[in-house]
């Protein structure tokens, strides 16, 4: 790939469209400072991406718009483009920006992003980061470069970069990973303590779980069967219900059917007498008092009833609560022994929690005495290592400082003989020299002489070109000037202008009149000498119109009249006569010129007019001629003079001068004239030109006579310059040779003087170590001891720390136990007290309830009473009534039977109510105790095993046990298991995140590892490769000598390391970078730039005024270097140097004018010559 091109429009400085092609080899751009050539350089920069303002040389975007200038307004927008060829084809890329801030790039004419000109550019070495484009100044940083700089700069060329950033990302990753791991590190620790805490509420909370799911089991099959048989003895009570309900119906119904009898029976005895109706009375009354009696009875046995049920209700339920009272008693003493056991164990866990506590304290005080005497014995050590350490570094250099002093100084020895030889040569090769440089300098001063000469008469010659270029540019301008007048005679004469309206009226309409000749001025040709007089001889005739016939003369004043346009005097040819005799004798007269006639040409077909118009007019030379040929011919003719006197046919003489001319034919005559001066005019031109391109010819012979000879002079200047400074050079390397040898004598001295020191210091150092060691080896077992100490006293802190923990966690759920007792205690007195209230109040309507049901008792005896006294009154009536019956004892026992079976009746009837009411009391409790059982089983009967007695009362021990294990239990938080659970799988998650990040370090530390290998590797292998180029680049500029970058640190890695740069001119020994000349460290920097431009190729590389330090001398190593290079890259040099110049294909100038940039033409010898 090949830069082409470059085009700028609107770039910085480039107001104007600017196009500039490069040499495949090497391209110079040339001009003064500050116009505008290192915007070329931003120019290719900023189209291939480049976003930094301050590489770009500007404080914001829109700098890189034309601003404008005095003479050219300001660009609308930047645009560039560079043309590339690759493989024969062209490659276009560009970049624009308009002040709206669009900014476009293009490729190959279409629009594209940014990346896919940087995609299409990669590993080009071309793109955002250029490592081809050296600027001014870089030679001076590379050289002043200190030893990790120069580092940094083998990194940037070997790429390895990429890496560090690579290790440092993983760094960070891999602190990252670190934090995160103390991170779960810390986590983990805290959900141990957790789960410690958790793990004995857990335990109790399942615990719990088992002996509740056991508890349930055996109360569903307790009270299953107990439900069972309270459902049998309800189902045997309902059945008993029924059945009495039965026979107490079966009763009732035939006691209405004994009732019914019986009134029948009452009524057979209505027709009884008077005694016996009174008993029947009697028994009616008493029949129905004892009904009433009944009812009543059965109304306080009702209300009996329903006490008897709230008073059993009453006493079930006060069971129940004494039941419960006595439970939740045996509660709280239960409680209040297990607060007192809680209480205890608190108090002994807290008492040896703080000896604990204060115990750990002594053993900190005492591990953080010995471990700072461990650090500190420790540093000791450390210090001592690093002292024996730096001791035997010091040795190690003090062995290779005497190797090397040893070596040096043989090698001193031997470069003094060999610079006292070279001093010899040296001085032989200057007297040689200084002889060609007086050869030179005798053939320099005779070109100079020529030269001169031929300059002189340039100088000349372009004076004479510019007298020949003004006479022209004079000639050339009256040339024009004219043409000018020409044109306004002629127009003039096309428009008739001095003529009669009437004339110009006629002549705009031509067209409608075909037989029109013209006016008879414009008809007459006449000689100049004569024009006067002939003019004079016309007079207003030269304005009359001739024509060809009579019908286009009457058409012509037919138009006039019909237009009014004026009057005219029309000449028809075929109307006129034009006949007239001449005068005999006058010919010869002296002063006669000739018959007007005769004087004036006109064409064949209109010879008539001349007659017509002068007859025989005559023309003489002066008026006296004329008056004395009137006289003596008596001439009745006109006579008019070449100066315009005109005597009439009658004698009338008319003379004298206008201030404007009359001559009819003076348009005629001035354009006659201009023509005849136009045609000299342009022969003297061209005799000026052809005088113009000899001298110009001269001037071109003599340009190239001065190219020739400047050639040569310059040729020779070159020579005489570079043998001068060859010259120079030698003198000066017999000066530095014969400081050397002094130099070299004196460091021999010195090398000798070191080496007897550093044998001493040697002799010191190990006396030193020695020592250092054996005061490390007392430090050491010291450390042992304090090393041991410590770890069994961190093994008893550790110890102690997981008792305190063990005891914290024992001591928090011991704290939690009390709160919780305390609450429970509490809760169980008042449930207590609660209980003896609602005790109370059941007594004391049990209370009421006796006394109520006493009552009713009381009432029921005293009618039961009222009854049986009755049945006695009853009887008795009844006995009398069989004495006062007679004839009716049959009907009256058969009334006596139905009484007495109407009383069994009703006895049985309320014995059964009575043992109806004893199956409603037992029904009620069953249904209750039904009632409380559904509420301890909900399950299905019929699922549950029917159990004997023995095993039900076993059931019911075990139930017991089991409620005292559950209170023996205390609170229990069943949400404990869960978050055990929970915070069990958040330990096994984090536990799993720490042997992952564990792993992920691993890899890291690995991947770093990798990294700083294939960095290294890397690295060394273009520190190789940059040295055997730089060697080599060092060879061609200085030719010979040698160049290296050595290693100068003791770093254990390359990565770390520092460089630097060893230089050896042929035939010397190594120097360093200080005591070389500003050329040379010039020189030098060049070849590592070259040398690392090797090792990442570009396209083309372009050196902004790398050259600056150099003089000739140096300049023309620079020219071979850039020559030999050119083989295979191409180069854009910008330069002030005229050597380097001699190494450029192609040059280009840059000059700035009214602050707009402009590419000129430059030719190599001028800016030689300059």
């Amino acid at each position: 790939m090949r830069l082409k091109k470059l085009y700028l429009k609107g770039f910085k400085s480039f107001g104007r469209p600017s196009l500039i092609g490069f040499s495949d080899r090497v391209t110079a751009i040339v001009g003064p400072n500050g116009s505008g050539k290192s915007n070329i350089i931003d120019a290719i920069k900023w189209v291939f991406g480049e976003q930094s303002k301050k590489e770009l040389r500007a404080s914001e975007k829109f700098d890189m718009i034309f601003a404008g200038s005095e003479n050219l307004p300001p660009a609308g927008s930047a645009y560039v483009e560079l043309v590339f060829e690759e493989n024969g084809e062209e490659i276009t890329v560009a970049r624009e920006l308009k002040r709206t801030g669009e900014n476009t790039y293009y490729l190959n004419g279409s629009s594209v992003r940014l990346k896919d000109i940087r995609d299409r550019f990669a590993g080009t070495g071309l793109g955002v980061d250029f490592y081809s484009i050296v600027g001014q100044g870089q030679i001076d940083r590379i050289v002043n470069a200190s030893p990790e700089e120069l580092r940094l700069l083998l990194e940037e060329a070997a790429g390895v970069s990429i890496y560090r950033e690579k290790k440092k990302e993983t760094e960070l990753n891999l602190e990252r990973t670190k934090a995160n791991l103390d991170r779960v590190k810390d986590v983990l620790f805290e959900r141990e303590r957790q789960m410690k805490s958790l793990y004995l509420k857990a335990k109790r909370a399942e615990r719990f779980k088992e002996y509740t799911a056991q508890l349930e089991e055996l109360q569903k099959i307790y009270y299953g069967n107990v439900f069972k048989r309270e459902r049998k003895k309800l189902e045997f009570y309902q059945e008993e219900e029924k059945k009495t309900n039965e026979k107490i119906k079966n009763i009732q119904k035939e006691l209405v059917e004994l009732e019914t009898k019986w009134s029948t029976l009452r009524s057979e005895f209505g027709e009884m007498d008077q005694e016996i109706e009174r008993y029947t009375k009697l028994l009616e009354d008493y029949k129905k008092r004892q009904n009433d009696l009944v009812e009543m009875k059965g109304f306080y046995s009702s209300k009996l009833a329903d006490s008897e049920n709230r008073y059993v209700e009453l006493s079930t339920r006060l069971d129940e609560l004494e039941k419960r009272r006595e439970e939740y008693k045996k509660r709280l003493e239960e409680m209040e022994y297990i607060f007192k056991g809680v209480m205890g164990d608190y108090e002994r866990k807290a008492k040896e929690l703080e000896e604990f506590e204060k115990e750990k304290e002594n053993l900190l005080s005492r591990f953080s005495e010995k471990e700072k005497e461990f650090l500190r014995v420790r540093d000791e050590i450390s210090k001592l290592e690093k002292q024996i350490l730096k001791l035997e570094n010091e040795l190690l250099r003090i062995g290779e400082t005497l190797e090397d002093l040893e070596k040096r100084r043989k090698i001193t020895e031997n470069q003094i003989l060999t610079r006292r030889r070279e001093l010899e040569d040296k001085k032989s090769e200057f007297k040689e020299i200084s002889k060609r440089v007086e050869e030179l300098d005798e053939e320099e001063r005779k070109l100079t002489e020529e030269l001169n000469a031929v300059r002189e008469r340039l100088e000349e010659i372009e004076g004479e070109i510019r007298r020949v270029n003004l006479e022209i540019d004079a000639k050339e301008k009256r040339l024009r000037e004219i043409q000018f007048e020409k044109e306004m005679i002629e127009r003039d004469m096309r428009e008739y202008r001095g003529f009669s309206k009437a004339v110009k009226v006629v002549f705009e309409e031509k067209e409608r009149f075909p037989g029109l000749v013209d006016v008879v001025s414009n008809l007459i040709e006449v000689d100049e000498k004569y024009s006067l007089a002939v003019s004079v001889l016309l007079g207003g005739t030269a304005q009359n119109i001739v024509v060809r016939n009579v019908d286009t003369a009457k058409a012509i004043v037919e138009f006039l009249k019909q237009n009014e346009a004026g009057r005219v005097t029309i000449l028809p040819l075929d109307l006129i006569d034009g006949s007239f005799n001449r005068i005999s004798g006058l010919e010869n007269e002296r002063g006669f010129v000739g018959y007007a006639v005769d004087l004036v040409k006109l064409p064949s077909e209109l010879e008539v007019l001349g007659g017509f118009l002068f007859g025989n007019s005559v023309v003489v030379e002066t008026l006296d001629d004329a008056i004395r040929m009137k006289k003596k011919y008596r001439l009745n003719t006109r006579i008019a003079t070449l100066d315009g006197e005109l005597i009439s046919g009658r004698g009338a003489i008319t003379g004298g001068r206008e201030e404007r001319s009359s001559n009819v034919f003076e348009r005629r005559i001035k354009l006659k004239h201009l023509e005849q001066e136009m045609e000299e005019t342009e022969k003297q031109i061209e005799e000026k030109r052809d005088e113009l391109a000899s001298l110009k010819t001269e001037q071109e012979n003599l340009k190239n006579q001065e190219k020739l000879v400047q050639r040569e002079l310059f040729e020779l200047s070159r020579k005489s310059s570079s043998t001068k400074t060859v010259l120079s050079e030698i003198l000066r390397s017999i000066n530095q040779l014969q400081e050397e040898v002094e130099n070299l004598e004196k460091l021999l001295v010195e090398y000798r003087a070191k080496e007897e020191g550093l044998n001493a210091r040697r002799e010191k150092i190990f006396e030193e170590i020695d020592e250092l060691k054996q005061n490390r080896e007392n430090l050491q077992k010291s450390l042992t001891e304090y090393s041991e100490e410590l770890e069994k006293e961190k093994k008893i802190l550790d110890e102690l720390n997981e008792k305190i923990f063990t005891l914290r966690a024992e001591v928090g759920n011991l704290l939690e136990t009390k709160d919780r007792y305390e609450k429970e205690m509490r809760d169980t007195g008042k449930m207590i007290e609660r209980i003896a209230r609602e005790t109370e109040d059941i007594k004391l309507q049990m209370t009421s309830l006796e006394e109520e049901m006493e009552n009713y008792r009381k009432f029921i005896r005293e009618h039961e009473r009222e009854i049986e006294h009755l049945k006695k009154e009853m009887d008795s009536v009844f006995e009398a009534m069989k004495l006062h019956r007679s004839g009716k004892e049959e009907k009256m026992r058969e009334l006596q039977e139905v009484e007495n079976r109407m009383n069994e009746l009703k006895e049985e009837k309320e014995r059964l109510r009575n043992h109806l009411h004893q199956i409603d009391l037992a029904l009620q409790e069953t249904r209750l105790k039904i009632a409380n059982l559904l509420e301890e089983f909900s399950g299905n009967e019929e699922d549950v095993e029917e159990l004997g007695e023995e095993q039900l009362e076993e059931v019911y021990r075990q139930i017991k046990d089991l409620e005292n294990k559950i209170k023996y239990l205390g609170p229990v938080d069943l949400t404990a298991i869960d978050e055990y659970e929970k915070l069990r799988e958040e330990y096994e998650e984090i536990l799993k995140q720490k042997e992952d990040l564990e792993e992920a370090k691993r890899k890291l530390e690995e991947i770093i590892e990798k990294t700083d290998r294939e960095a290294e590797s890397l690295l060394f292998d273009v520190y190789q490769k940059v040295n055997e180029s730089f060697n080599r680049f060092i060879s061609l500029l200085f030719f010979g000598g040698e160049g290296r970058l050595n290693i100068v640190s003791e770093a254990k890695s390359i990565l770390d390391a520092g460089f630097e740069i060893s230089i050896r001119k042929p035939g010397r020994r190594d120097q360093k970078l200080s005591l070389l000349s500003g050329g040379e460290k010039a020189l030098v920097g060049l070849a590592l730039l070259f040398a690392l431009m090797e090792i990442k190729p570009s396209p083309f590389y372009v050196l902004d005024e790398v050259d600056s330090p150099l003089d000739d001398y140096n300049a023309e190593r620079f020219k071979r270097l850039l020559k030999e290079n050119s083989k295979h890259t191409q180069f854009i040099v910008i330069t002030h140097n005229k050597i380097v110049m001699e190494a450029a294909d192609l040059l280009h100038g840059v000059t700035m004018v009214n602050g707009v940039s402009a590419i000129v033409p430059v030719e190599v010898e001028k800016i030689l010559e300059v």
